[in-house]
Formats: C-alpha cells, structure tokens, sequence
C-alpha cells in the first residue's frame, strides 16, 4: 500500500468507504423491508381470520353451533391453500387443513404472529379470536424470502460497478487534488547543492498550497544561505590554513636538510614538522567534512573491487601492529564488486582499520571480514578490548569525539569515524557499530553491491 500513489490510495479509500457504506446501507434496508412485509403478512392473516368469522356468520346453511365441525366448503378460496385451525368456544377444532398432517399450529397466543416451521419450511404463525372462534393460521414466507434474495443479489451484482465507478472517480479527484503538490514536487527536485537559487513557483490560488509554497520557498532561502556560509568557510579555509601551513612544511623541510644544526635542534625541528603533517591532515580532514556538508564532495565512482581494496587496508593494519603483538584475522571474499570512488571508499576503510589499531591493546586480535548481506557487500572490522561504555555508543560517530577510557594514550582528532561514516553515505552505505560485547567491539560498513 506504501508504494501506491496518491491518486490511487484515494481512489481506492473512496471505494472502499463507498462500498462499506452501500453494504451497511443495504443491510438496513433489507431489514427494513423484510419486517414491513413480514408485518403486511400479520396485517394481512388478521383480515383473513376476521373474513373467516364474517363468512361463518353470515353465509347461508353455515352452522349456527360454533361447536359444530365446519367443512372445507365454508372456507375462502385464498385460505384453502394457507394451514389453518378453527378453534370452537371450548378450544376444540372445528376445522383443521389437510396439509397440517398432524402438525401442531398453536406457536403464537392470541392476537400475534410469530415464525414457526411446519412442513420443513419457515411460515408466519398466527392467532386471533373473533367471536366465538379462535382462528390459527399459518402461511409460507417464501415469496418475501424470494424477494429479498432477488433484491440482494440485484444489489450485489451492482456493488462492484459501484465501486469501479467511485474508484476511478476517487481518482480523477485525487489527481486533480495531488497535481498542484505534484508540481510542487517537480519544481523542490530541482533544488539542490549545484543550483541552490530554485524556488517554487506559486500557484496564485490563495489557499494552503500556496501558503505551503511560501513556507517552502522561506526554508530553500535559510538553506542557500547557510550552504553559501559553509562554502564560503570551505574556500577561506582552504586560502588561510592549507597554504601557510604548506609553506612551513617546506621551510622545515628546508631546516632539517641543513647540515650545520645541533641535534636537539634537529630533533626540535623533527618534532615540529611531525605536528605540522598532523596540522595539515586535520585541515584536510576538516575540509573533506566542510565539502560533504555542504554537498559538494566530488566522487568519480566506477566499477571497484571492494574486495581489493579491504585486501589493501589489512596490509596497512597489518602494518601498524606488527610492533605490538596484535594479531590479524581475515575473511574476505572475493569479487565484491561495487560501484564507488576508490579514493573515497579507501580512506574510509583506512580509517576504519585505523581506529581499530588504536583501540585493540597489546596482544589482542583485529577480525577483518568482507561478504554478501542483502544486497549489500558488508565489510567488517572487530577488535578485542574494553567495552564501549553505554554513554559513548550514541557519541562515537560525532566530530571530536572520543571514547572517554582512551587513558589519553591514543593520539587523533576524534575525525576518523566520522568521516567514514560520511564518505560511505555518500555511496548511499552505512558504518554502524554493531556490538560491543564479548570483549570485540564490532564496526560494520555497508555498500550496496554493483547490478
């Protein structure tokens, strides 16, 4: 139901009600009609006994005994054919149909008429005296019973036009209802980071489209203005951060190839151009987020091996353990192909092994694995060590943040993370922690796989 338009969902609620709506409606009146003829029927059978009485006082060599038995000669032609009872003074029968053969036909008392079966089959059982006489007659349903099964099959054959016809005019009115939205819709897709300036054009009818049109077109205005504040920050910081920090790199370069220094200035020079290449990797990290936030990070996917480059991160994880006594496990499979920019996809996964390399202690073990999971290559990356205190799960993936039992032995910026977690959803995958128990604190980055 979620992947129907709107003009269908509305075409199909305006059946549905209508059709809802036409059952409890012709349920009632069915009901209606079959007590009013049920009741034409009672109305009718009192008349009936009451002529009875009539004739067998007044027609010629009737008994003048109401005792006296009464043959089938005095009974009216449309009763004949009725089951009937004729009860004298003392409730004995003076007359009593044929086709009752033996039946009983005292179900209702005096003066109602009640359902009964007789013969197998559903009738309308009576009682009324009149005079002398108490008269019992019962008569078969089956014309009102064939009636209402006609009406309601007439009904039901006519429900399902009823519900085309509303459903394909539910909707006509849905498309012309959405169409103002839709245009809407097409003109807000047209807004984006590479043509900020769209707006939405107003449609001039004075009501809650347009009013929601100008809140729109208020909220594009906030939001060009504060990505033309972060481009503006990502333009001067790359003019006043990346270049003086470039030309102190060379001109310590420059000092630590002169052969006339002493050695604690070559150390002191060392130590400096170690903070410099930390300087301009947190400047380049900073500016890499200033690009993804401002939706400008420029990837150049193509078909990549996912495997390959996993293959390439445990080399270089493999590479900054070595002197601690860390092992290595690995489980890729091969042929993981996915479409993404190998630069961007590499420094996420380098980071990614980075961070566990900081975090396992010494003499513990990095798990690093890559298969197939629901459409999606699933590269992950486990370490042993301390348990990720429940307060910093939530924080892991902020800029500047770091686990609070780092013991200050870890160097970083708190970046690495989240940067992957950027590049990767650039690529429209995921980096999640997935667990932290166990004594494995377990990273899970998501691609969907290529065709």
């Amino acid at each position: 139901m979620n992947r129907w338009s709107f003009k269908v969902k509305v075409g199909v609620y305006a059946a549905l009600l209508t059709m809802a709506a036409l059952i409890a409606g012709v349920c009632v009146m069915l009901l209606t009609l079959y007590f009013h003829q049920v009741a034409e029927l009672d109305e009718e059978l009192a008349e009936d006994a009451s002529e009875l009485v009539w004739d067998l006082k007044n027609f010629r060599n009737a008994p003048q005994d109401p005792s006296h038995p009464i043959t089938e000669d005095f009974i009216p032609v449309p009763l004949r054919n009725h089951y009937l009872v004729v009860e004298g003074p003392d409730g004995s029968p003076v007359y009593q149909s044929a086709n009752l053969k033996g039946q009983r036909l005292d179900q209702a008392n005096i003066g109602e008429a009640v359902n009964a079966r007789l013969s197998g089959r559903l009738c309308r059982v009576g009682a009324w005296k009149e005079g002398p006489y108490t008269v019992r007659i019962g008569a078969r349903v089956s014309m009102i019973e064939r009636f209402m099964k006609n009406l309601g099959i007439g009904f039901a054959t006519a429900l399902p036009v009823v519900g085309l016809v509303v459903f394909f005019g539910g909707m006509w009115l849905g498309r012309r209802t959405v169409a103002p939205v839709a245009e809407l819709s097409a003109a807000a897709a047209k807004v984006s980071a590479s043509n900020p300036k769209e707006r939405l054009p107003l449609p001039g009818t004075n009501d809650e489209i347009e009013r929601l049109t100008e809140v729109l077109n208020s909220t594009f205005d906030r939001l060009q203005d504060s990505y033309e504040a972060v481009a503006r920050f990502s333009a001067d910081a790359s003019h006043q951060l990346k270049t003086p920090i470039t030309i102190l790199r060379a001109g310590l370069d420059h000092l630590s190839r002169s052969g006339d220094l002493t050695e604690s200035q070559s150390r002191e020079i060392a130590t400096l151009l170690q903070q410099t290449r930390r300087l301009t990797s947190l400047i380049e990290d900073l500016l890499l987020l200033a690009q993804a936030d401002a939706g400008r990070m420029a990837l150049e996917p193509e078909s990549v091996d996912l495997s390959t480059l996993v293959l390439g991160a445990a080399d270089d994880l493999q590479t900054l353990v070595a002197e601690r006594g860390i092992g290595v496990e690995l489980d890729v499979k091969p042929d993981l192909s996915v479409r993404a920019d190998r630069r961007m996809v590499s420094m996420a996964l380098q980071n990614l092994v980075e961070n566990a390399a900081k975090y396992t202690p010494e003499g513990g073990q990095v798990r690093v694995a890559a298969a197939v999971s629901g459409g999606n290559a699933v590269v992950t990356i486990a370490n042993t060590g301390s348990p990720i205190p429940e307060a910093d799960r939530g924080l892991l993936f902020e800029r500047f943040r770091r686990g609070t039992e780092t013991g200050g032995h870890v160097r970083g910026h708190g970046l690495g993370l989240n940067i992957a977690r950027e590049l990767i959803r650039a690529h429209g995958g995921e980096v999640s922690l997935n667990s932290s128990e166990d004594g494995w604190i377990v990273f899970q980055c998501r691609l969907p796989l290529l065709g």
